[in-house]
């Protein structure tokens, strides 16, 4: 296996039983949508959206009713499992044993290959304790530890055995700002060695930052993609904002171009605010010519760089549009 593993959902749906009076429910419904290998991919969806139900698919904790769930091409067994870490967003750490003992037992588990003796063990326990600041605190019962520090110790569990893919579900819960600033570094460093990270919160300022894709669920279906083309929503890659006109003057814009009398290009996406327009264009050079336009007309430019991954409008679109399902 690669050291970042692909991870596909293909054409699955899972059907459970869990309910007397409800009967059967469909909680995945033909869902298919990659995580790109040695990327960091957000997961966004409401409450009951199904992104649980995604990750325990991911890491085997439920089959698939039908379809496949695979990891570097593998249906995802023991193998695929010792490749995952996984920050859940409620811990799930027994209260009555230390953060020295969670790790034993979580590294007994999984076993990694590196860490085959005890001596080795007990420096990387050392190492992931020291790092979170949990050093001091290691012979603590977890269930004397403020939320914070179980949360920085939910980080160590899910780090520790150095795994090659990572699920973090809502990682920022809990958290101080000092905390959030650690938790924020630490994802940063995961992601620049390029490991596969999939990134389940609701902040949509942390999703732009630490995020490279975007996928979103609604009522167990894939709604939104930015990774994946056919799928509506793709954004573009350059966004440029104007003040000080609307739709009309835009059209009298494009039309009238740039000084050579070019017609200027047609833009992924617009919205508007008022008299605030938001551009989103698929390339450099089509946004640049809209720039160059824009100034030379006079037209005010407040803002002109990358488009964002994703935004609250496009959340909240998604997020309240009703689905036939």
């Amino acid at each position: 296996m690669t050291d970042a593993p692909e991870i596909k959902v293909q054409n699955v749906t899972k059907v459970v039983y869990s309910d007397v009076i409800k009967g059967r429910q469909t909680i995945i419904r033909d869902l298919s949508v990659d995580f790109a290998s040695g990327r960091s991919s957000a997961l966004l969806g409401h409450n009951g959206a199904g992104k649980t139900t995604t990750i325990k698919l991911i890491l085997g904790l439920v089959r698939p009713t039908t379809g496949h769930v695979t990891i570097d091409g593998h249906a995802v067994g023991e193998a695929q499992r010792r490749l995952i870490g996984y920050m859940p967003e409620v811990n799930r750490i027994p209260l009555v044993l230390t953060p020295v003992e969670v790790l034993n037992f979580h590294l007994a588990c999984y076993r990694p290959a590196k860490l085959k003796d005890a001596k080795s063990r007990k420096e990387a326990i050392e190492a992931a304790l020291q790092r979170v600041e949990l050093w001091d605190h290691r012979n603590k019962r977890v269930g004397k530890l403020s939320k914070g520090m179980a949360r920085r110790l939910a980080w160590a569990q899910a780090t520790i055995h150095d795994p090659s893919v990572l699920i973090l579900d809502e990682p920022m819960s809990g958290l101080d700002p000092t905390g959030r600033m650690a938790m924020h570094h630490w994802i940063s460093e995961f992601r620049a060695a390029s490991k596969t990270i999939v990134f389940c919160s609701h902040e949509m300022n942390t999703v732009a930052e630490l995020c490279d894709d975007v996928s979103i669920l609604r009522k167990g279906q894939l709604v939104y993609s930015s990774g994946h083309s056919g799928v509506s929503g793709a954004a573009g890659g350059y966004r440029l904002s104007l003040s000080g006109v609307d739709e009309n003057a835009l059209r009298v814009l494009r039309e009238t171009g740039l000084r050579n009398g070019s017609r200027l290009p047609q833009w992924v996406r617009m919205q508007h605010e008022g008299f605030l327009a938001r551009l989103d264009f698929a390339g450099y050079a089509d946004a640049s010519q809209w720039v160059m336009a824009a100034l030379q007309q006079g037209v005010v430019v407040t803002d002109f760089g990358a488009a964002p991954l994703i935004d609250e409008s496009t959340l909240l679109k998604y997020f309240g549009k009703d689905l036939e399902v």
